[in-house]
């Protein structure tokens, strides 16, 4: 007896809404293979002719889409790897120093030609079309089959979407040519500007060289999409929470709808989200665009009680749903689309002090993250990389990433990533004000209507270091009070001096000390100068890649000794040079390094204990101190040092596990400033019985001074547990150790400090006659003595496991010696000799253990970036001698 099937009326509604009998829309048709490009220096032809089949790209460089100019002739062969040594310099074009303005014998100031050939699907017949191109730099003329559909008084800017109606111009069931004219940024007068930025393009500041390019090309996709009478733009859903409680959530949600017919349409706008169906009827007039609004006091669909809300790491999970929305006319799906959001509350207000403080679904969050940078100079934007960076954020405990405006508008790979992994974003809308200040307003307004569905997204800044003028700040605001009212906003990234905080939008900014080299009692050393208030451009200064990055990016022969002019390209525009501080300081409180790989592995202890304060510094002093996004967190290309967390290898030194070891969700630290031992708690739950241990060690491992106690710590509390009481007879270097264990025993966090008798004393600060930066420190803290520690022999042990794409390598690393192991650090490598696998996400790096200890730690990381090779887990560090 056969058995019948019961559907739920609800899914039967929903299956109804989304799959109807018959439909006009369907998938994009992405234009991304069988391209070809050239420079219009080469080829005589017009658009009109090059648009059409009967031309034959004879010479022409095959490429796909998206990609600028200049990584398509990289990828072709054309010029070796610009991001080794100093071959960017020998590309025609490059400029030295931040530049805005193209070179006039630049191969890239002439335009450059993008053509390919397609056929678009049989099931378009019939349908209005849409050409779309997500991201032009800079201007643009386009043909399609012999016609000129756009020219580039009209397509110019780079971070704005535009889309042509090629009904008319496009060819079903037989070939289509398109031709796009490319004319890149930098025409412009040569002469000294007083500023960074001029134009709606990338800008780069002095993080990096400047591509040759200046970027130019399709740098974002090229698809088109077919539709019925109606088409649907621009979809938002706005989420209100009630607080507390967070027990029920009103959605309200808009899309504009578009009758691209000559005749009056009758339709309707049908909603999903998961069981819920709501439909609202529409009609408008021969080519009318309308903003069409389903309201939660209409709809009861859109009162959801006990939503699952999404939170930033690490407070809770990320909890995303899908709205899927049809235009329908006669029952026949005309457009279609779905959009990803998260139902939270997010706000930021200016506190007592006039400093910026976040709240997220009713609870206060410190911020602690970092400034994103693009994470490719080409903008090769590949979906790994987006995904290993984030994720590094994630596995940090970090929440927030700020995205600088001289970078690109991110795309939506980045934003989808954020929500995913819980870390919020701030926006800067452009780093400088530029003149054609129409273009500016029209960037931002379609780069806001492009983002604002993001949970992540939570706030804006308008521009870096500088106000907007008059006009653009106005709009800025205007557009933001329209299309996403949610969202707050400040017209500068942060004040210099800190009584301007009120008038910048209550945040701070860095300077020279913290962009150069600062000690790890920096932010404990007062109020004006340390953990207080918000800092967007914060910092430890320069932070120096592991010795495999270094020895990637350059010859054997440019790395020794500072600054070679290989080593010095790699680092900021400045050059080498401008971290003379920073060396100096590492030379000083190490002992002079000897080599690339001494000074490296100083590095990673001089960033360690620096980035680990900073973080710490901030947690102990909540919510006096409210939040900090290092000055930054990646790099666009090879550098080292300069300002990263991450660099373009994917891999991470002292700096980041520094940070992340300060992060912990449940953290044990110590304070620089009063020799205290805190406990701090970023949950929304407090804890209960928690024990704490700390011990002093001197150099040779003997134990002089110990204590505990047993404390509890408040939801994102914080939870001072004594201070040290330091004995007599301490060496120059010595050793303080901390755990915290719960109430059954169990290990929850651990930290270990080097520190000196020694101690970190500022002295004056600032420029010489030919404009260096100097620092005069009246007393520097003493590690030369680390320098002398015992070689350890370490005892490792490591299992793997599978896990569909990524591998885990469980590791079990113990000292079994008399002596101390600083600073170990693991990697997997390919095979015996190969280089070190990249990304891993290891839960802890550059640790160090006490005679006798034993640590077991993981990591993560896709066994496609294996190749054929079988894993090693090899284990080194400052005193160990290499095991595998």
């Amino acid at each position: 007896m056969k058995k019948l099937l019961v559907v739920p009326v609800a899914a039967v509604l929903v299956l109804c809404a989304i799959a109807p009998s018959g439909t006009w829309a369907g998938e994009p048709f992405f234009l991304r293979d069988g391209w070809q490009l050239q420079s219009s220096a080469k080829i005589s032809a017009t658009g009109e002719v090059i648009s059409s089949a009967a031309f034959k790209p004879d010479g022409w460089y095959a490429v796909s889409v998206p990609t600028t100019v200049l990584a398509a002739l990289v990828k072709n062969g054309v010029f070796p790897d610009p991001f080794y040594g100093e071959n960017l310099k020998a590309v025609p074009g490059f400029r030295k120093a931040p530049w805005l303005v193209m070179p006039p014998d630049s191969p890239f100031r002439a335009s450059w030609w993008y053509r390919t050939q397609f056929a678009l699907p049989a099931a378009y017949g019939g349908r209005n079309l849409v050409l779309h191109f997500d991201g032009i730099n800079y201007q643009a003329n386009i043909w399609l089959n012999g016609r000129r559909i756009a020219d580039s008084s009209t397509v110019i800017g780079m971070f704005r979407r535009f889309g042509f109606d090629i009904t008319s111009a496009a060819r079903i069931g037989g070939e289509n040519c398109l031709a796009v004219e490319i004319i890149g940024p930098g025409k412009q007068p040569d002469i000294v500007y007083s500023t960074k930025q001029i134009e709606a393009t990338t800008g780069w500041d002095d993080h990096n060289p400047y591509p040759p390019d200046m970027n130019m090309g399709i740098w974002q996709d090229v698809y088109v999409t077919a539709t019925g009478p109606l088409r649907m733009t621009n979809p938002y859903v706005v989420t209100r929470l009630r607080l507390p409680r967070l027990d029920v959530a009103h959605l309200t949600i808009t899309v504009e709808v578009t009758n691209v017919t000559n005749e009056p349409v009758t339709g309707e706008v049908v909603g999903v989200i998961e069981r819920r169906v709501f439909s609202q009827p529409v009609t408008l007039a021969p080519n009318e665009t309308k903003l069409v609004r389903l309201l939660p006091l209409r709809f009861p669909e859109l009162r959801i009680v006990n939503p699952r809300v999404w939170w930033p790491n690490p407070i809770g999970p990320q909890e995303l749903y899908d709205v899927k929305l049809a235009a329908k006319v006669d029952g026949r799906v005309s457009d279609s689309l779905t959009r990803r959001f998260g139902i939270r509350e997010a706000t930021t207000e200016i506190n007592e002090e006039g400093w910026r403080v976040y709240k997220v679904n009713g609870r206060r969050v410190l911020i602690r993250g970092a400034a994103w940078m693009t994470s490719d100079m080409l903008l090769r934007l590949d979906h790994r990389r987006y995904d290993a960076l984030i994720r590094y954020a994630k596995e940090a405990n970090f929440n927030m990433l700020r995205s600088e405006g001289f970078s690109i508008r991110e795309t939506e790979d980045f934003f989808d990533l954020c929500d995913k992994y819980g870390i919020m974003v701030t926006q800067q809308l452009f780093g400088r004000s530029i003149p054609d200040e129409d273009l500016a307003i029209a960037c931002v307004k379609d780069t806001i209507l492009r983002i604002r569905n993001h949970p992540s997204l939570v706030h804006f800044l308008g521009h870096d270091e500088t106000f907007p003028t008059p006009r653009l700040d106005q709009a800025y605001r205007e557009i933001i009070a329209r299309y996403t009212p949610e969202r707050t906003y400040q017209p500068h990234s942060g004040a210099f001096a800190l009584a301007d905080r009120w008038e910048t939008g209550g945040t701070r900014t860095g300077s020279r000390e913290l962009w150069t080299y600062a000690t790890p009692s920096h932010y404990y050393v007062d109020k004006e100068r340390g953990a207080w208030g918000f800092a967007q451009s914060g910092g430890i200064g320069g932070v120096i890649a592991p010795i495999e990055s270094m020895r990637r990016m350059m010859p054997e022969s440019a790395l020794w000794p500072p600054w070679t002019d290989a080593w010095s390209f790699h680092t900021v525009t400045q050059g080498g040079h401008y971290f003379d501080v920073m060396l100096n300081a590492l030379n000083t409180r190490y002992g002079a390094a000897v080599n690339i790989a001494d000074l490296c592995m100083k590095g990673q202890a001089l960033n360690y204990e620096s980035a680990r304060a900073m973080y710490e510094a901030y947690a102990r002093n909540k919510y006096s101190a409210t939040g900090i996004t290092q000055w930054k967190y990646d790099t666009a290309w090879p550098a080292s040092p300069t300002w990263q967390l991450v660099d373009w290898y994917l891999l991470v030194g002292g700096a980041y596990y520094g940070a992340k070891k300060a992060c912990e969700p449940l953290h044990v630290q110590y304070s620089y400033d009063d020799h205290s031992v805190w406990v701090v708690n970023s949950f929304s739950r407090g804890v209960a019985d928690l024990a704490v241990t700390a011990k002093v060690h001197n150099l040779d491992m003997t134990e002089n001074y110990a204590n505990s106690a047993t404390v509890s710590v408040a939801a994102d509390g914080k939870t001072r547990a004594f201070a040290i009481e330091w004995p007599d007879g301490l060496t120059t270097t010595h050793f303080l150790s901390l755990t915290l264990r719960d109430a059954s025993g169990k290990e929850i966090s651990d930290n270990f400090y080097w520190l000196s008798t020694v101690p970190d004393i500022p002295g004056p600060q600032g420029y010489t006659d030919d404009h260096a930066f100097y620092s005069h420190p009246k007393s520097v803290a003493d590690y030369t003595a680390l320098a002398g520690l015992p070689l350890v022999e370490l005892a490792v042990e490591s299992e793997l496991e599978n896990q569909g794409r990524e591998k885990t390598a469980h590791v079990t690393v113990n000292n079994p010696t008399k002596h101390l192991a600083f600073l170990v650090h693991l990697a997997v490598t390919k095979g015996e000799d190969g280089p070190e696998v990249a990304p891993a996400f290891w839960e802890d790096n550059y640790f160090s253990l006490l005679p006798g200890e034993t640590r077991k730690v993981a990591a993560v990381f896709a066994a496609e970036d294996l190749g054929d090779a079988a894993p090693v887990v090899k284990a080194g560090g400052w005193n160990v001698a290499e095991r595998r």
